[in-house]
């Protein structure tokens, strides 16, 4: 019995997809809406503290056909979003239980970053995710990190055999406890993103908030502060992506539209029975102003050696 219940949580679920290395500021409404883009889904969910809010940096999105879930890995795995690429898998059979092997790891040297403390916990399990925080005002670790295993046993091993112990590099014992056991003694951390420019010259993708949204100007250097309240088209802005080759996919439009903003849909037009692509597509984002900052920054813009043609669909 045991080992049938160690084999069962180490099968794929074939429509049970795991996310991992979320951006923090990537809203339920967001990560639900990218999704939903490739086919019909069951539930998506972004793995949160109960007591905080504060995302863990991984979800679930579980889509009701195997073949979209099979898209979705082929369309989104690796897609930059922000300052994260993210990564995106099957999960294992009962994946969410996945939760209960995210570890708080307190005292960590204040030069560790994610390699370092991934090179102490490595030895004991599969490492799903790591991070180590640090000070939004001053870029300095806050000597806190978390480390997300494959298992619960992985989780164990590691603070048996690590908890209370001054690893090689340390000053001071280190304190390793289950994270959720640490969940009301801590506030969300503020945690520092250096957004990561996709397009040379044009600044950083837009940084996410979930009241008043903060939008980078390329143009002046400068945050704009934008009101939620201008998204008032649930149904989204149509644009119309010219010239994008003959090799382009889904993935091609969102790796070049995501940066600007949520991105509902995309749809690259084929040409019939030959698998290639006509060279133009559609894409449909969710807010006004990210759509028409996105046709303003890639309507020109080289892409492979030709210039982009971006307009709103007529």
């Amino acid at each position: 019995m045991e080992d049938q219940a160690a084999q069962g949580m180490g099968d794929e679920s074939p429509t049970n997809l795991i996310i991992n290395y979320l951006p923090q500021t990537l809203t339920d409404e967001e990560y639900r809406s990218m999704f939903l883009s490739i086919g019909p889904i069951k539930s998506a969910k972004i793995i949160r503290d109960r007591a905080t809010g504060y995302s863990y940096g991984f979800g679930f999105v579980d889509y009701q056909h195997a073949a979209d879930a099979d898209r979705a890995i082929a369309t989104l795995n690796g897609l930059q979003l922000q300052n994260k690429r993210i990564k995106v898998a099957k999960a294992r059979m009962g994946g969410e239980n996945i939760k209960g092997a995210n570890l708080y790891v307190r005292s960590l040297p204040v030069q560790w970053t994610e390699t370092e403390l991934n090179k102490l916990f490595e030895p004991y399990g599969k490492i799903i995710q790591s991070r180590v925080l640090v000070d939004l005002q001053t870029g300095v670790s806050k000597r806190v990190g978390f480390v997300l295993y494959n298992t619960r046993q992985e989780a164990e091993a590691a603070i048996r055999s690590l908890s209370g112990t001054t690893p090689e590099g340390c000053t001071e014992p280190i304190l390793i406890k289950f994270a959720d056991d640490n969940s009301k003694k801590m506030k969300p951390p503020n945690v520092q993103y250096v957004p990561t420019p996709m397009f040379p010259g044009h600044g950083p993708g837009p940084m996410r908030n979930q009241g008043n949204r903060f939008r980078y100007n390329p143009m002046s250097g400068n945050y704009n502060v934008q009101s939620s309240a201008l998204n008032v088209n649930q149904g989204g802005y149509a644009i119309f992506a010219y010239n994008i080759g003959s090799n382009a996919t889904e993935r091609t439009l969102w790796q070049l539209f995501s940066p600007f903003g949520t991105v509902q849909k995309v749809n690259v037009i084929m040409e019939p029975g030959k698998g290639v692509c006509k060279g133009y597509g559609f894409v449909t984002m969710t807010n006004f102003q990210e759509a028409q900052n996105a046709i303003n920054h890639l309507n020109g813009f080289y892409f492979q050696g030709r210039p982009l043609q971006v307009s709103f669909k007529q």
